[in-house]
């Protein structure tokens, strides 16, 4: 009796650690509701991002939300003209949520090929600043990251929020898109135009 008493103390341990290790826990496994962050009337700054790009001053004004997709507009300054591209973000649930909350949104423009997934991992502020994971739909399948704020708090997101996204894209090229003159209204002479791409 003893024998078998000393051999679960000493090897039952040993057989459950493998078990153990196959669990991957990453920094990104939190409970996160892309819903409350593309709301209605929401105005949402990309402040950085690694996406290979040009543009600056990029912004999603939204104009519908509800509980299963989001509607907004996306605008940005390319190539000296300001550009807006009217997207609809269907929601959904990408790995690693912890709960069933939607956590992501499949991202499409009407009459287009464009399509990416765009991915909430973390928010901070009561979702006023969170870091985004984007898959292009693609053949190459480009990804890259985008730290994200609210109007509200775009001069002044929480440090550890930056902080995070510093973590997330060390080692590679981040792009910083905004600066404070992006809050003048564009003037007379500029143009607004539509791009489908």
């Amino acid at each position: 009796m003893t024998t078998k008493k000393l051999f679960v103390a000493l090897f039952l341990p040993a057989l459950m650690t493998p078990l153990k290790c196959q669990v991957k826990i990453t920094p990104f496994t939190v409970n996160t509701d892309i819903t409350k962050f593309y709301a209605r009337n929401a105005k949402i700054w990309t402040l950085k991002t690694t996406e290979r790009t040009t543009t600056t001053c990029k912004v999603d004004l939204v104009n519908k939300s509800t509980a299963k997709y989001s509607q907004f507009d996306r605008q940005y300054y390319w190539i000296g003209s300001r550009v807006s591209n009217l997207l609809e973000g269907k929601f959904t649930t990408e790995p690693f949520a912890v709960e069933n909350n939607y956590n992501a949104m499949k991202v499409t423009q009407e009459d287009s090929y464009f399509a990416s997934i765009e991915q909430l991992l973390q928010s901070y502020q009561n979702y006023s600043c969170g870091i985004f994971k984007v898959t292009e739909l693609s053949p190459d399948a480009t990804k890259y990251y985008d730290l994200r704020v609210k109007q509200t708090t775009v001069e002044s997101p929480k440090p550890s929020c930056i902080q995070k996204f510093e973590q997330l894209s060390k080692g590679l090229t981040v792009t910083t898109l905004y600066k404070s003159s992006c809050q003048s209204t564009p003037k007379q002479s500029e143009s607004v135009k539509t791009y489908t791409f």
